[in-house]
């Protein structure tokens, strides 16, 4: 069986994800930060009885100091929920990868909204797809 996604949703959020293992308000806030974004674009949710994948890359100056890149995945997936999707089981998958912005040196197929923060002068963001 072959399964077609198709991108649904893509958007990028500014500043550094929290993690996991961030203060209960840093993560409160980048939850805020990421749902108020994720609402600005999202009409409605998925229906229940469909199935998403979730893409995170995360923007940033260097690797020092850092959360470990599986620990930013839950506070944004948890943001996500009752605006991208009804519920965390429609989660078919989620990715989520790292790059360092003084390294990169393609774009080659991406959505050209991905490079807006770079544009803008920003040091550090997170390109969040949806795909259905």
């Amino acid at each position: 069986m072959i399964v077609i996604k198709h991108m649904r949703h893509g958007f990028s959020v500014v500043g550094c994800p929290a993690s996991v293992q961030s203060t209960p308000s840093s993560k409160k806030q980048y939850r805020t930060l990421v749902a108020d974004t994720a609402r600005s674009i999202v009409s409605e949710p998925v229906a229940v009885s469909k199935r998403i994948t979730i893409e995170i890359d995360w923007f940033t100056l260097g690797f020092e100091n850092k959360p470990d890149v599986d620990n930013i995945i839950k506070p944004i997936q948890d943001a996500l929920k009752g605006i991208v999707f009804v519920d965390d089981s429609q989660v078919q998958s989620v990715t989520a990868r790292k790059h360092d912005l003084l390294t990169i040196t393609s774009f080659v197929g991406e959505p050209l909204y991905i490079i807006d923060p770079i544009i803008q002068g920003c040091k550090e963001y997170v390109y969040v797809r949806i795909y259905q």
